[in-house]
């Protein structure tokens, strides 16, 4: 896919959310904390130790978030037609024909004054130019950096030695 269709028109990089097909994040770690949960027993001991704990409430949270044909998965990215159909940067930058906001001459407009994480992406792409904050965004997807966290992530499952041998 073109690296241009995975940022929104807002300038977030579809590519860099944990709910995006092609990261997965939201679903991998769902699936190693069932498994993690279940092979500890907690499903036996974690309702008399907390309480009021909801073990199979708890655990089809879990089922939720781990199935990648759920809608919590995104399959589209903005340019799309995912995201919010009411968004308006979106209906704004498509009339004008702009990939990013921050290219339009009105910028910035009502529409985004007060959108502080828009305007530091702005900020960044206005001070980089548009060929260096494109790399910028390949290097937080190749560091599995989350946006809606700030952070990176690393979720490595392998299979152990005696589980291999046995295949």
């Amino acid at each position: 896919m073109n690296v241009e269709n995975l940022y929104t028109y807002c300038g977030v990089s579809c590519s860099t959310c944990a709910r995006y097909y092609e990261n997965m994040l939201l679903v991998k770690l769902a699936k190693a904390l069932a498994e993690l949960v279940d092979a500890h027993g907690f499903q036996e001991w974690m309702p008399a130790e907390v309480g009021e704990f909801d073990y199979k409430e708890f655990r089809k949270g879990l089922a939720f978030l781990a199935d990648k044909k759920s809608w919590l998965v995104c399959r589209k990215t903005c340019k799309e037609g995912a995201g919010r159909p009411d968004c308006e940067i979106r209906r704004c930058c498509e009339a004008r024909g702009l990939s990013l906001c921050f290219e339009c001459e009105d910028f910035p407009c009502e529409k985004v004054v007060g959108n502080e994480e828009l305007m530091k992406r702005a900020k960044s792409f206005m001070e980089l130019g548009k060929k260096a904050w494109l790399n910028l965004l390949s290097r937080k997807i190749e560091r599995n950096y989350e946006h809606h966290t700030g952070k990176s992530y690393e979720i490595k499952i392998t299979k152990s030695r005696e589980q291999n041998k046995f295949k």
